[in-house]
């Protein structure tokens, strides 16, 4: 089943026109029969569309829920993992305070919101929202707008993993896979529609993503 027929089923269920679901995701109807008629593979607002339809949003763009989605521990799409949570909280922070992580005063008086990690978390790692759908994938990895990343400061990037970093010329940080080929060093976006951006190779990289959970 594809994301156009989980959409237009539940939208069924739920004995709601398109012109009804449309208003509660807003969004327009024209956008929404695309996305049912499968014109739209990789919806904006999916989370919206999610609360909508009352779903989760992993199950409405890949159909599965609860499903890790590479063959390692690092990359988690859903807001439960396997191992239970210890009393450890880590910061959510904006784009702009992770380009000055961990300078940025203390964090008492910055009145953060926080989440929960695992007890193997370091102390300096961080949440970040994702803004945008550059790292939306229909296949493989996929972070999807909304989503929190769990960002980790004390590794180091390997070709391939997925990162946070701060380019040149810029005043926050950018979300994306880290590729190195050779001697050029790309920031890949998962999304192809997007692409790679080659950057140099002393590129400031904030720390490694390690989770990616939605949070309703």
């Amino acid at each position: 089943m594809s994301i156009s027929e989980r959409v237009k089923q539940k939208r069924t269920d739920l004995r709601l026109t398109q012109s009804e679901l449309a208003k509660r995701v807003g969004i327009s109807q024209q956008s929404l029969q695309k996305i049912e008629d499968g014109r739209t593979q990789n919806p904006r607002k999916l989370l919206n569309l999610a609360k909508a339809l009352d779903c989760d949003a992993e199950w409405l763009l890949l159909g599965t829920t609860n499903e890790v989605r590479e063959n390692t521990s690092h990359y988690i799409n859903d807001d439960q993992t396997s191992q239970p949570f210890k009393n450890n909280l880590r910061p959510i922070i904006t784009a702009q305070q992770a380009a000055q992580w961990p300078n940025i005063g203390e964090l008492e008086s910055l009145k953060l919101k926080h989440l929960e990690v695992t007890d193997t978390v370091s102390a300096t790692a961080f949440w970040l929202k994702v803004i945008g759908d550059n790292m939306m994938s229909s296949s493989g990895i996929s972070v999807p707008e909304g989503y929190f990343i769990l960002v980790e400061p004390t590794l180091t990037a390997n070709s391939g993993d997925l990162i946070v970093a701060k380019l040149a010329d810029s005043k926050d940080v950018t979300f994306k896979k880290f590729v190195v080929d050779a001697v050029r060093t790309y920031l890949t976006p998962l999304n192809s529609n997007y692409r790679p951006i080659e950057v140099a190779n002393d590129l400031q990289i904030v720390g490694v993503v390690t989770q990616a959970r939605i949070m309703f």
